[in-house]
Formats: C-alpha cells, sequence, structure tokens
C-alpha cells in the first residue's frame, strides 16, 4: 500500500547502441574505455533497483563483444537485437536488414543462454519500420518467424542530441560546455516526460506504463541518477518491458507508416485519426552545437 502511496506510474528502462555510442575522450576503438562507461552507468541503474534492457549493435565493440554483455547479464538485465551495425532500414533493401538483424543473433543467443535467457527483443535503428505498407508488413512477419517481440517506445527524445555535444565538448576539454548541457540535459527531459504524460491522456485516455528510450552514451553514464531521480520525482517506478507490455495499450494498431521514427503514441494516435503534436524541441544554443559536431572534431 506505502509503495502505491509513492508511486503512482511506471516506466520500463530501455538502453540502445550497446556496448555504446559517442563515447569521448578515447578512440572509437578503446573497448577498455567503453566497457567502463558501461559499467558506470549499470551501477546507477542498480542504484535505483531498476530493471534494464540493453539493445546490442555487435559492431560498436571493436575487439570482443563478450564483457560488454556479460556485464549487463551480470547485473541481471536483459539483451535485445538492435541490429549487427545500426541499419537504416529506410536507405537499404529489406533482404539486407534481415541480414543485419540475423548477423548479430549468435553472441546474443550464446550470452543470454550462459545467464538462462533466451533472445526475445528486436528494436528498429532509429525507430523506423517501414516506408510502406508491404514492407512493415514483411518485415513484421520476418521478426515473428525469428520469434522477436519488437520494444516500443513511448517515450522519445533527442536525447541523442544532448548526448552528441556533450561528448564532443569533453574530447575537446570544453568542461563549461559540457556542464551547460549537463545542466540542462534533466530538465530538457523533464518537459519531454510532461509532454507525454499529457499526450498519453488525450490519446489513449488514461495512464500507461511507459518505456523509455536512451542510448548508452557518456551523457547518460554521468546524469542518469540525476535523470533517474527526477523520474522517481514524478511518482515512477521501474518495471521491465515485459511489464509494460502486459497493458492493453501496446495492443493498439500502429498507424504510422512513413519515413520518421516516432513514438508509439503519435502511432496509435495516427491509428485513431489524431495528428502529430510534437515533442519539445531542444534549446537552440544546443541544436548550434549539435549542427556545429558534423563540422568539426
Amino acid at each position: 500500500m506505502l509503495a502505491a502511496l509513492l508511486f503512482s506510474s511506471a516506466i520500463a528502462l530501455t538502453f540502445d547502441d550497446i556496448p555504446g555510442s559517442a563515447i569521448p575522450l578515447i578512440s572509437r576503438c578503446d573497448d577498455h574505455a567503453k566497457l567502463r562507461w558501461n559499467e558506470k552507468l549499470i551501477d546507477v541503474v542498480r542504484q535505483h533497483h531498476a530493471p534494464a534492457l540493453g539493445l546490442v549493435v555487435a559492431s560498436n565493440a571493436c575487439g570482443d563483444l563478450q564483457p560488454f554483455l556479460n556485464a549487463w547479464l551480470d547485473a541481471g538485465f536483459d539483451l535485445g537485437n538492435h541490429t549487427f551495425s545500426h541499419r537504416d532500414l529506410n536507405s537499404m533493401p529489406l533482404a539486407e536488414y534481415e541480414e543485419d538483424i540475423v548477423r548479430n543473433e549468435p553472441p546474443l543467443r550464446d550470452a543470454l543462454a550462459k545467464h538462462g535467457k533466451t533472445l526475445r527483443y528486436f528494436r528498429h535503428p532509429l525507430l523506423h519500420t517501414g516506408t510502406s505498407a508491404e514492407v512493415r508488413q514483411n518485415l513484421a512477419a520476418f521478426l515473428r518467424d525469428r520469434h522477436y517481440v519488437v520494444a516500443p517506445v513511448t517515450l522519445d527524445s533527442d536525447e541523442f542530441v544532448f548526448a552528441a555535444v556533450y561528448a564532443r565538448a569533453l574530447r575537446r576539454g570544453d568542461k563549461v560546455l559540457a556542464r551547460r548541457v549537463a545542466d540542462a540535459y534533466v530538465p530538457f527531459m523533464e518537459s519531454t516526460v510532461a509532454f507525454y504524460e499529457r499526450r498519453t491522456q488525450e490519446v489513449i485516455g488514461r495512464e500507461i506504463p511507459h518505456i523509455l528510450l536512451l542510448h548508452m552514451n557518456a551523457l547518460n553514464a554521468d546524469q542518469l541518477d540525476a535523470l533517474l531521480q527526477m523520474l522517481e520525482r514524478r511518482r515512477y517506478r521501474f518495471i521491465t518491458v515485459d511489464e509494460a507490455l502486459r497493458d492493453p495499450a501496446y495492443a493498439l494498431p500502429d498507424g504510422y507508416t512513413g519515413l520518421r521514427g516516432i513514438s508509439w503514441i503519435h502511432r496509435w494516435g495516427l491509428a485513431k485519426g489524431m495528428p502529430i503534436v510534437l515533442e519539445p524541441d531542444v534549446p537552440d544554443w544546443v541544436a548550434r552545437e549539435f549542427r556545429a559536431t558534423s563540422s568539426s572534431p
């Protein structure tokens, strides 16, 4: 009864791109440093007694992927398939995309089996699910045949924009910019959560357990404690993706076919004939810094 009074909502934590993206201070192939970032993030999740699902992109490890998988599984968390090389379904034939899914499976199946688990979850990179009904349906059939459950996302954001600016600031030793990004990150995420809370009521007519998309990166390794504290202040308790998916809302029809990667809240709204209402934009200064990341180191 006390838990019910303290926490009125539920949320599942998911982290894309394991073993990591936009990791600062290192070359892309410094797996030892990447593993330290993973362990730091994992420790924070455990401190909050939260389950977590990591979505793996095997090519993000330059050497042995196994230590990363073991770190997540030894912590009691689950892992899913995010394709071998984070391919974009919008820009390639479906057959090649499916090959990239299968290529990612052997190390995942082996690591999960050693921890008494099976490979169940898949998430589309960029949340791109198909630009035509035919592609969407054929991919969905392929995933079903391979016994996957799609890990949908209800709380989506431009968190990756903050992460890219933060990583660049750390690489350049710009502590002032890094601190400014870190200070702005959690308030931005709270505005996004508040937006989706309202929009969920409009689309579904009630509160639902949410699934939050985050990424394995330096920003989240450093700021996840503050982010999870914010969610706790908003009276969220942490649950598994499987628990979230038991809510009937996740069986609603997906009304979206197109180029964009969007929240399932928007997809369910479109199926009901409701227009997309955009979530909060990143601050202008963050957007400017993000554009600069593509033109300088």
